[in-house]
Order: structure tokens, then sequence, then C-alpha cells
């Protein structure tokens, strides 16, 4: 292990360990990257088996995030598929791959390249039916920051700032920019999710909380609606990725 190594991970160590909350270890997550040469950091996780994405943040320049989502360029990026599937690349060159791309992904990376997002390193982590992923994005070919050591110390600084990260709202900075389109859950919501998630029935919950089943499944339809899903299922595993319930 060289000097600079073990100094980036008794750095990294020491700055997560003062984070007062979750978005305070983030500010912290977006500094320790720009210290390293980074240009920008990413987060998410992704519930891998129905594809769906949980929840996102980055530190990309709000021009670029809101061009990104203007153009629906989440559509055809392929780090975010493979995030999605809980398989990102380690590394990613832009530069490289833009010599045999076309079309859109052609238009993604030159937007990517504007903004010196030339290299992507990654770093992905699956809990249960829960996938966590750290991008970060570099100006200059990565090897140049640690050697021949760089992926092995990134991946150990990511990891780092994986235990660190916490599910973030739909109001932080890239939570709107992949193709998501959540909301918050009413107290309500998240009470009877709750309840689901403890194995209880509708009707069981509805004994519960001393309401009728059709009041409990008016309020299953305001959740799935905010959750962005299809079943009472999703919503469920959703609203759990997300840090909404209280079980």
């Amino acid at each position: 292990m060289t000097t600079r190594f073990a100094r980036l991970l008794i750095d990294t160590a020491d700055t997560l360990s003062h984070a007062r909350n979750g978005e305070d270890a983030w500010l912290r997550i977006e500094a320790i990257v720009s210290r390293i040469g980074g240009e920008a950091v990413n987060a998410g996780a992704f519930l891998p088996v129905t594809r769906q994405i949980a929840w996102t943040r980055s530190s990309m320049a709000p021009e670029w995030l809101e061009e990104y989502a203007r153009e629906e360029l989440y559509e055809i990026d392929p780090l975010l598929a493979a995030a999605i599937a809980g398989t990102p690349p380690p590394f990613y060159s832009v530069r490289d791959e833009d010599l045999h791309a076309t079309g859109d992904l052609k238009r993604l990376h030159a937007g990517m390249m504007r903004y010196n997002y030339n290299f992507m390193l990654t770093q992905a982590w699956r809990d249960g039916d829960v996938s966590t992923c750290i991008a970060i994005a570099t100006r200059d070919d990565p090897a140049h920051l640690f050697g021949p050591g760089t992926q092995r110390a990134l991946s150990a600084v990511a990891a780092m700032m994986s235990l660190a990260l916490s599910p973030s709202g739909p109001e932080a900075p890239g939570a709107r920019t992949f193709g998501t389109h959540w909301r918050r859950l009413t107290r309500a919501e998240a009470e009877v999710l709750s309840r689901l998630a403890e194995g209880r029935t509708e009707a069981q919950v509805a004994d519960d909380m001393k309401l009728s089943e059709a009041e409990i499944m008016a309020i299953l339809s305001g959740a799935r609606t905010k959750m962005d899903s299809s079943s009472t299922d999703q919503a469920l595993a959703l609203a759990m990725a997300r840090g909404l319930l209280s079980i």
C-alpha cells in the first residue's frame, strides 16, 4: 500500500466519521471526490429484479442535469442501464466508447465530455434486493491518480462512501434527472405500507387503523402513485429502499 493510498483511506474515514447527518455526509463525499481529482459524483439505489430506481443524487453541473433530463438521455444511457441492472462497469471511458457510438449515444457522450466527465469509475454493492452504486466522473485518465492501484484505491474509498450514504429525497440534486418522479408519502400512506411490511393483510390493517378496507385500498392507490409504481408490492419495496417506512 502506497503512502498516498494509505493517507487517502485515513482522510476519507476521518472526514466521513464527522458527518452530522445524511446531507452533511453527501457534502463530505463531494469534497472527498474533489480532493482526489474527480469532477463529480453520482450515487443511487436500484432494485435490479424489477429494474427500478429507488433514489439518485448527483453533484454534476445543474446545467448538464437539466439537459440530460430534458432530452431524456436516461433512456439511452448505458451506465444508468447497467446500474439499474446491478452490473455497472468498473471503468467507462467516454472518449473510447464514443468511437463506436452513433445517434443519441453520441449526443450523450458529447454532453459528458463538454463538462469534462470523460471517464467514469463505478462501484456497486448488493444488500438483499437493493443495489447501491457510486460513480465518480474524472476529466483525466484516472490511472494518473494513483497509478496501477487506482481501481483498488477508489474501490476502497467508494466502499466507505457507500456506508455513509442515506436515501435522498425527491428534492435532492439529480433526484429527478434519471427518469424517476416520486413524491413523499403522507403519514397514513407510510403507516399502511409499514403495517403491510410487517406481514399484515389489508383487512388486518383496516381493523388496526379503524378504517374500512375501501379506505385502505384508496390509501394504497395514493401510495402507488407517489412511489411511481404499478403494484403495492413495488410501492412497498421502493418505499423501504427510499427510507420512508418505520419498520
